[in-house]
């Protein structure tokens, strides 16, 4: 077999050259293959970023409650709409919902707002219906989201919500951003957040909130107020009455509850822990009905309108 002549200088180069650039498009495959979030999360990234197995990823997949992955060549990636519908899942799951019904939820929920009602799925998992435990903040870490810090003005039409409590202020300098809150709701804080998310500006944020506490104070007022008059009025009647005094002149007169024994107070007490419950999901069925109707009076109509004066125009101007 015939020796292989030398190589000269120029095709040394040349193979150099060519094992190098081979070299370089190896490394950078190995790295795409490596780091796959650029364009999406393998599955084993999904299962560790949300903490369902993979095997429940696939019982998913093939129940058809999730999009299977995109595939990029024999690699199958997943979005950030991926993980916000697996999110959504995993917390219906935690309540309790079988595949089914959770089927039947998720064909009802917009493609786009997986994150929004995931994070509602996890108020109602987390207790939707008991008193949280606050969240110590403080001030300036309150609005990092936004990106931008909460001026004197916002500071305290937000303290006057009640839903946030200063801690040890500085009697000097009170609303400085180091002041540390404790954050009584934090999950209105979460919704906060999520909405910085969808760009909508500080100050919208921060004047929905006060405007919604300050309606739902006048909500829950309602309900004290008819559930204490109700309720005592019918446990004053066991009472032996005093005098001549009639139950609404006892009750106008003094503070009701001052008349109750401890056993009856406590039976205000467990009969409000029954309302509880239902006052919140009054709330909760009435408020979706009510939105839609002020949308569709506020926008929905408007938008209608003026699409039919646009397509007016045109007619009008193809007759000229």
């Amino acid at each position: 077999m015939p020796a292989k002549a030398p190589l000269t200088p120029a095709q040394k180069k040349t193979s150099v050259g060519s094992a190098t650039a081979k070299s370089a498009r190896s490394t950078s495959a190995s790295r795409q293959r490596a780091t796959p979030t650029a364009s999406g999360m393998t599955v084993d990234e999904l299962a560790k970023q949300t903490g369902v197995s993979v095997r429940n990823i696939r019982a998913y997949q093939t129940a058809g409650l999730m999009q299977p992955p995109v595939l990029h060549g024999r690699l199958g990636l997943y979005s950030a709409k991926h993980k916000s519908r697996l999110e959504l899942i995993r917390e219906m799951r935690h309540m309790g919902f079988g595949l089914e019904a959770i089927g039947d939820l998720l064909a009802r929920v917009p493609d786009r707002a997986g994150a929004e009602y995931s994070l509602i799925a996890q108020l109602f998992s987390n207790g939707f219906f008991r008193v949280e435990q606050p969240l110590r903040k403080s001030l300036a870490e309150l609005t990092t989201h936004w990106g931008e810090s909460i001026t004197a003005d916002q500071v305290m039409p937000l303290l006057n919500t009640g839903l946030y409590q200063t801690i040890e202020a500085d009697l000097e300098h009170p609303l400085h951003g180091g002041t540390q809150v404790d954050v009584l709701s934090p999950s209105l804080w979460a919704i906060g957040k999520q909405m910085a998310e969808m760009q909508v500006p500080l100050s919208t944020s921060l004047a929905l909130q006060n405007q919604l506490i300050e309606h739902l104070r006048a909500i829950a007022q309602a309900y004290v107020d008819q559930f204490v008059i109700a309720m005592v009025r019918e446990l004053m009647q066991t009472l032996e009455p005093r005098g001549d005094m009639t139950t609404d002149e006892r009750m106008s007169d003094e503070d009701p509850l001052a008349s109750l024994s401890p056993n009856a107070l406590r039976t205000v007490l467990n009969l409000f822990e029954r309302l509880r419950p239902l006052a919140i999901g009054s709330v909760s069925a009435a408020f979706p009905v009510v939105l839609q109707q002020e949308f569709d009076r506020g926008v929905h109509d408007k938008l209608k309108a003026r699409v039919r004066q646009q397509n007016e125009k045109r007619t009008s101007a193809r007759d000229d």
